[in-house]
């Protein structure tokens, strides 16, 4: 992640120019008629929406967010209600927000969309960036910086382009061999274009890497413009429709969410029901995973923390005080690791981490900083919340097996076929395909304690441990690390551990034999070695040769960052089942690879 400078405007009345390009973002005559005219009816939308289940737009130069705006309505006017959109674009010189709010009000765009758009625009670092359009199935995935290069970290199948920067003499950088070829490489047989250009150079370029193009009417002052077609590649594959998820802690269900806005029907297998076992933790905290000297690490928790806070406003929860226990968190150098970590990031600059976190004492005896974004959740509560708007099978799935028409899924006493199978099973299960890779089983136990505590507000601290509210004047303590599997339960020696290591949090738990312990909650988590999860296709021969597609997909080893991860990851394999633009650029994506112990790609952490 780099920092990128907004674009500087130059307004004419409420016209927008680049100072940097000398040019306007859109048509002086008619803006929202060249948007309809030029990408809108270029690439057949209204028609192709229309008998669409899922589909995707890539666009060259988001600009204003005009493009999308109109699509999204075009989308909402045409689509089935259960079809689903991505829109990927990419721009090197994103608007400031008020920039982009009084560019969008003079076009007549809703004050409703252009809220959404705001209150998730993505901060000015380059990278791959999500917005959230849920009641409309839609996510808008913002590929900020240089385009070439941008582009060829996203992986996916785009139907229809928007060739939308401004006039190719004045912006090459966009209008080049190097970009037109990621156009290609994200296209597939019938994969349209629409741009205002006619430029010969544009044309022959378009030209060489596929695209079979057509000179039009230009729009307005323009003589004319291109429209295209890609002759080349493979047709759209069959793309699987019914899912069996296998588990229903917080991985399986996050997964079941992603399939079922994209239009799929997922079907969850669990015996224990949804948040029954590690996911059942009553205290969790989403906190970002930073580190001052990992980019990579650091870029994979700003998307996990975007996609998580979306997901908890998809499903209703930021109104629900029921599972939302604490907001924000105090992360305190306890320990002398946490010091030396702590210290390193609150040397560094807050911007280059999206501004996850804010420093409030770069002492390097007690470093102290803090997460605004991050949450106490009560996790069993939100899996429950989640699972009741699912269809889930409370029965034990004893092995799955691929097929050439789909894999078989043997739970209890009968067996059925499903196209795809997500395995998102937890710790110590046995695996249910050969080869299937193990993760650690790591046990840890909450204390629930009734002492009331003064130096805790609404937020959570962690440290050396950590501890968040709960309710009635009660707080969680936590959390014990049991590497031996064999010892499951709860135990009053945990809860004297926890006592001991918290005692740093308040005075009141100085005497922690005057500490009131009113309850206690073991679970076990899977955890690899890197402790980043496996997701994606299993690794292995586990189709048929004459099986285009893989069926049996890995879901698992979150271990104590489900909340952090499991969004981000069940869009990363709803998107890759659906042939679509995925939320990661490949080489996040790669640290999430189940071959990537296999491969060599491994990198301890």
């Amino acid at each position: 992640m780099t920092p990128l400078a907004p674009a500087h405007l130059q307004w004419d009345g409420d016209q927008p120019r680049a100072v940097a390009y000398e040019d306007r973002y859109f048509s002086a005559q008619d803006p929202r008629g060249e948007v309809r005219t030029v990408f809108v009816e270029a690439n057949r939308l209204p028609e192709r929406f229309a008998n669409a289940r899922r589909f995707a737009i890539g666009e060259t130069g988001f600009g204003t967010g005009l493009n999308f705006c109109l699509t999204l309505e075009t989308w909402r006017e045409h689509a089935p209600p259960d079809a689903f959109l991505s829109y990927l674009s990419a721009e090197a010189h994103p608007l400031a927000p008020s920039d982009l709010s009084r560019a969008l009000r003079a076009q007549g765009i809703a004050g409703a969309d252009i809220g959404t758009l705001l209150a998730q625009y993505p901060p000015l670092l380059s990278g791959l960036h999500r917005i959230h359009f849920p009641a409309d199935r839609v996510v808008l995935s913002l590929v900020y910086g240089d385009a070439a290069p941008a582009l060829a970290r996203v992986q996916g199948r785009v139907d229809a382009w928007f060739l939308d920067g401004f006039a190719p003499s004045r912006n090459p950088a966009l209008w080049n061999l190097a970009v037109f070829r990621q156009l290609g490489r994200l296209s597939g047989r019938g994969t349209t274009l629409g741009t205002f250009t006619s430029a010969g150079q544009v044309r022959r370029d378009l030209e060489e890497v596929g695209f079979a193009l057509q000179r039009v009417p230009g729009f307005a002052d323009k003589r004319e413009r291109l429209i295209g077609v890609f002759p080349q590649g493979q047709p759209p594959a069959a793309r699987p429709e019914r899912v069996a998820v296998i588990g229903a802690g917080i991985a399986g269900l996050a997964a079941a969410c992603a399939l079922r806005e994209r239009g799929l029907n997922p079907t969850l297998f669990d015996p224990h029901g949804a948040g029954n076992r590690a996911s059942g933790n009553p205290a969790a905290l989403l906190t970002p995973h930073l580190s001052a000297g990992d980019t990579l690490r650091n870029a994979l928790s700003l998307s996990g923390m975007r996609a998580t806070q979306a997901l908890l406003g998809t499903t209703g929860v930021n109104s629900s005080d029921r599972i939302v226990l604490a907001r924000g968190v105090e992360h305190r150098g306890i320990t002398r690791h946490a010091a030396r970590r702590l210290g390193h990031l609150a040397a560094s600059d807050p911007g280059l981490a999206g501004g996850l976190f804010a420093v409030r004492s770069d002492d390097p005896e007690l470093p102290v900083i803090f997460y605004p974004d991050a949450l106490g959740i009560d996790l069993g509560q939100y899996c429950r919340h989640l699972g009741a708007k699912l269809q889930l099978r409370h029965r034990q799935v004893q092995t799955v097996q691929a097929r050439a028409d789909g894999v078989t899924v043997h739970a209890g006493e009968g067996s059925e076929t499903f196209d795809a199978v997500v395995i998102a099973t937890g710790a110590g299960e046995a695996g249910l395909v050969t080869g299937q890779p193990r993760p650690s089983v790591v046990g840890g136990q909450m204390t629930r304690i009734r002492t009331p505590l003064t130096a805790l507000g609404d937020f959570a601290l962690t440290g050396k441990g950590y501890c968040l509210p709960e309710r009635d004047g009660q707080y969680w303590l936590g959390a014990t690390y049991r590497r031996d599997a064999g010892s499951a339960g709860v135990r009053h020696a945990d809860n004297a551990e926890n006592l001991s290591a918290l005692r740093w949090v308040d005075p009141a738990l100085e005497d922690t034999a005057a500490v009131e312990v009113t309850g206690a909650w073991y679970g076990q988590r899977a955890v690899f070695p890197d402790r980043l999860p496996m997701v994606g296709a299993m690794p292995g021969p586990t189709v048929t040769d004459g099986d285009p597609l893989p069926r049996i997909f890995l879901n698992l080893g979150y271990g104590s960052r489900g909340l952090l991860y499991a969004a981000v990851g069940a869009q990363l394999l709803a998107d890759r089942l659906c042939g679509l633009p995925e939320p990661l650029p490949d080489t996040l994506a790669q640290l999430f690879s189940p071959a990537r112990f296999e491969a060599g790609e491994h990198r301890g952490r």
